[in-house]
């Protein structure tokens, strides 16, 4: 069984609205839709919103999803994620979305999971274009880094072994044991995360444009 899950439990502190961003509306449609939707048209079989408070319930009745309740972190949102899956599911594979990422499509979703029955965890990698410094070291080489981002895929079994909801890493994958087997995907480049106002705007341009 391929489960989705959709991380909404973030305030959006750095947006600065009272409306948390992913309930915000691109194209007249909440920010979170957009993860949801390419689930709902992607080959997973059910799909978990972890979401705060009342808004669980408001997006399982909006969008006829699973939820459960988010946590103070990403680790501890993900892990009470993980329980309830392993608690009414055999899942073998899972596929971790961000609300706040609305360029996600159902082919990605469908590639990520195709890409674990050979890899035991997939990520989405953003190459480093500008020159990067250190605090330490006088020169840095950028090839040798990359941003990590969602979405992220993993076989489920080794994920819930290894996974620690107090762990300090935010990276998902970097849970994993050293010796997963990993794919780095690097050709998802508009993967715009609504972070401040005006992403809202980019991401609604880049919408049109693909229209």
């Amino acid at each position: 069984m391929n489960i989705g899950i959709v991380l909404s439990g973030g305030v959006g502190a750095r947006f600065g609205s009272k409306v948390p961003k992913q309930y915000l509306k691109i194209k007249g449609k909440e920010v979170i839709f957009y993860a949801i939707d390419a689930l709902k048209k992607s080959s997973v079989d059910e799909i978990i919103v972890v979401a705060r408070g009342e808004q669980a319930e408001r997006l399982s009745e909006t969008y006829s999803v699973k939820t459960t309740q988010g946590g103070d972190t990403r680790n501890v949102s993900l892990k009470n994620a993980l329980d309830y899956v392993k608690a009414n599911y055999e899942c073998e594979k899972i596929i971790i979305l961000e609300a706040a990422r609305p360029m996600v499509t159902p082919e990605l979703v469908n590639s990520y999971l195709k890409k674990l029955d050979e890899y035991d965890a997939v990520v989405t990698g953003q190459r480093i274009v500008d020159s990067l410094g250190c605090i330490n070291r006088h020169v840095v080489d950028r090839n040798e880094y990359y941003l990590i981002q969602a979405p992220e895929a993993f076989n489920f079994g080794m994920l819930y072994s290894n996974f620690k909801a107090e762990s300090l890493i935010t990276a998902t994958n970097q849970q994993m044991p050293e010796n997963a087997k990993l794919y780095i995907n690097f050709d998802f480049s508009a993967n715009y995360k609504i972070t401040y106002p005006q992403d809202i705007a980019y991401c609604e341009a880049m919408m049109n444009a693909n229209e």
